[in-house]
């Protein structure tokens, strides 16, 4: 086979859930893009880390320090969402119900896949929310955490592991989304009506 062809295959196989055959049909698709169509691709892809990058505070994608959602002064600052992939953090804003503030760890504890806590953005979410109690201490307001990690089990060890060392923080209250997400489903698969209801019925 053509080895330039198999090099291509190799690279795409580096992306996260994708297998040699899969692979294989994403190079075959693109020898059937005209020639302008990959150029515009392959620049894209070589401009990625410069005009694409992660939200100082939430770590949503952004244009710069900080995303529209963390820049947006109308969004409530007293609820922090917890998700676990960018693309869960999308879902959740097409239902239009949730106005507050998000933080995307970037996976889930899962040991088999060599992800432990050290490998998400907890660090980082227990120093920001130091900064957002001391804020709303002097306000005398109250922060409500939720945790909306995947209902299946590297989501739900995730949210253990979340509650066990954020417990103890005062002025923080921890819910879950409601059960209208079935167990061993993903949030950014979840339809708008259910994802409403585990917003709604969160606990």
């Amino acid at each position: 086979m053509n080895t330039k062809f198999q090099q291509l295959v190799k690279l795409f196989q580096k992306l996260p859930g994708v297998g040699p055959r899969q692979a294989a049909r994403f190079v075959i698709a693109l020898l059937d893009q005209p020639e302008e169509n990959l150029k515009e691709l392959g620049e894209s892809i070589n401009h990625l880390k410069r005009d694409v990058r992660f939200c100082d505070e939430c770590f949503n994608v952004s244009s710069n320090h900080s995303c529209s959602i963390c820049h947006d002064t109308k969004r409530d600052r007293n609820k922090l969402m917890i998700v676990e992939k960018i693309t869960d953090l999308e879902s959740v804003e097409k239902t239009g119900l949730y106005k507050g503030l998000y933080h995307v760890l970037g996976g889930a504890i899962n040991p088999l896949d060599k992800i432990n806590p050290a490998s998400l953005r907890i660090k980082e979410l227990e120093k920001r929310l130091d900064t957002m109690l001391a804020l709303r201490q002097a306000q005398g307001d109250n922060l409500e955490l939720i945790v909306a990690t995947n209902p299946n089990t590297p989501g739900e060890t995730t949210a253990l592991y979340l509650r066990d060392i954020l417990a103890n923080k005062k002025g923080v209250s921890i819910t879950r989304l409601g059960r209208g997400l079935s167990s061993g489903s993903n949030l950014e698969y979840a339809d708008e009506t259910t994802l409403k209801h585990a917003l709604e019925y969160r606990k």
